[in-house]
């Protein structure tokens, strides 16, 4: 969810699109690179973050909800496994407390609509990770929903690159495909989740594993989509 996509310097602006800063821990107008560790609106490269799906997600969404304005909860870290995020992990206490803090500091105590996830390929790299992948993803589901309180909380995920296994990043990375199929059998294992199959986008920075700009905003438009059809039923 991080992103690596390059940065639009001159993005457009919507008042109806906030984040909540990860270092700062306050509300902001919303623009990429959303996990920016520096000060809102200054691109720092040694934050090493760039254009990821969540701002896609927002600008797709916005005005088709009962919303008014719709938060952004950037909690992700780059480079990380699943591991990252178990229960007693920093990262994902990390995010729980940035989600009840986000909430504390809004003037309108929304709800929390749903959580986005897009990561994997750092458990792609041996068969014991791939092998404890499923079990630590529904976990994971269990667990936000157990801890936030809300056992019907949607959970979205995405697939990874499929252009991973098919060129240079293939030997490091060689079990991306068993990632994905793991991935896109989430809504078989837990009610109101969903997977975005981006297998068919290809656009990628350059290194052949992470996600271009272009590709981050169409995979935003499809969390949207999914999104919203997990609110239909």
């Amino acid at each position: 969810m991080k992103g690596r996509g390059a940065i639009d310097m001159n993005p457009k602006i919507d008042a109806r699109l906030i984040f909540f800063h990860i270092t700062e821990r306050k509300w902001f107008i919303a623009r990429d690179p959303l996990h920016a560790l520096g000060i809102p609106d200054q691109v720092n490269a040694q934050d090493n973050a760039g254009t990821g799906p969540g701002m896609g997600f927002a600008t797709a969404l916005i005005g088709k909800t009962d919303d008014a304005v719709i938060g952004l909860i950037p909690a992700a870290e780059g480079g990380v496994p699943i591991a990252a995020y178990l229960a007693d992990a920093k990262l994902y206490t990390r995010s729980l407390e940035m989600t009840r803090q986000a909430a504390e500091l809004s003037a309108v105590k929304p709800p929390l609509r749903a959580i986005l996830w897009l990561q994997g390929e750092s458990d792609a790299t041996s068969q014991n990770q791939v092998d404890m992948y499923e079990a630590r993803l529904l976990d994971l589901v269990d667990r936000y929903r157990r801890d936030l309180n809300d056992p019907n909380l949607p959970f979205i995920a995405c697939t990874v690159g499929s252009f991973i296994a098919e060129r240079s990043k293939a030997k490091r990375f060689p079990f991306s495909k068993e990632i994905n199929d793991i991935l896109l059998r989430l809504p078989e294992k837990r009610k109101f989740t969903a997977c975005v199959d981006a297998r068919d986008v290809k656009g990628h920075i350059g290194d052949e594993l992470h996600y271009n700009s272009e590709s981050q905003i169409e995979i935003g438009k499809r969390f949207a989509d999914a999104y919203q059809e997990l609110l239909s039923r």
